[in-house]
């Protein structure tokens, strides 16, 4: 059985990303743990700093609860009643990245799914900084629903490569998992900055190496210059209309990019196209 963690922070932005993971998954034996996390308050009456005790925090019952409520909420409006969601639900305190990455490995999980915008006041980790820490930090594939996505069946997969990974098949695995349930077309991109020469001949090598690894989905390549990489990449999702954005970021190293470019950055988070970061 699969298993999927998904963060909640109870806002509309958490109640999609659930949405999105019922929806993509209901015809697949899943075992789904929804963890909500409080953040630890802090007390700074000197410059010593210490955390509050977590018996001085919340009702964590009273937050199961609430947890509850949303997920039979998010059952009822997809009329799913006649579905086996099986799902847990966690709760947890600390700082969000941390507790999701480790919470992750604890329960020994297959994929994150979370949103990367939208919760405001105590619970503010659905924004692009902290999605982007986790990416970085997980050893384990992050899927990021953009805020108000609407689920789609999916149909075309934009996977940026650079080749560098496409032979670790482990890395690869959620993509082929998805491709295959969806009977969907992996579009292999290869974006390449103006400034560097195209050697046709390593392209082509590397594109025979590439189909050789993709034989069992269906899969294009491209290959394309650009001025800037991470808007080549999210330029020709659109262009070509994916439904979903793969990338390998430890050796990609996308998400880097976009934290020292905040258009890039801005760009990618309004992004209407959910990207899977594999690890």
């Amino acid at each position: 059985m699969k298993k999927i963690l998904i963060p909640t922070d109870l806002s509309s932005n958490a109640s999609n990303a659930i949405s999105y993971a019922f929806q993509l998954f209901r015809n697949s034996n899943v075992q789904f743990y929804v963890l909500h996390v409080d953040h630890p308050i802090i007390d700074m009456p000197t410059s010593s700093i210490e955390f509050m005790s977590p018996t001085t925090y919340p009702d964590l019952v009273s937050q199961k609860k609430m947890v509850e409520k949303q997920i039979l909420k998010i059952i009822e409006k997809l009329n799913s009643k006649d579905d086996n969601f099986n799902y847990e639900i966690e709760n947890e305190i600390g700082f969000a990245g941390d507790v999701i990455v480790s919470k992750a490995q604890e329960l020994n999980c297959d994929l994150i799914i979370m949103g990367t915008k939208g919760a405001t006041g105590l619970s503010q980790f659905f924004i692009g900084s902290v999605t982007a820490s986790v990416i970085r930090k997980s050893d384990i594939s992050v899927l990021a629903i953009p805020e108000n996505f609407t689920f789609e069946k999916l149909e075309k997969i934009v996977f940026a490569t650079d080749y560098e990974g496409i032979s670790n098949k482990k890395t690869l695995q959620p993509l082929f998992e998805l491709a295959r349930m969806f009977d969907a077309k992996v579009m292999m991109f290869h974006a390449i900055e103006a400034k560097e020469p195209i050697a046709a001949y390593i392209e082509e090598l590397q594109v025979w190496k590439a189909e050789k690894n993709f034989h069992h989905v269906k899969h294009t390549n491209s290959i394309a210059t650009c001025e800037n990489i991470p808007d080549g990449i999210l330029d020709f999702a659109g262009e070509n209309e994916a439904d979903l954005i793969a990338i390998i970021p430890h050796t990609y190293n996308f998400f880097e990019n976009l934290l020292h470019k905040s258009v890039s950055k801005q760009i990618a988070f309004e992004s209407k196209t959910p990207i899977l970061a594999l690890h």
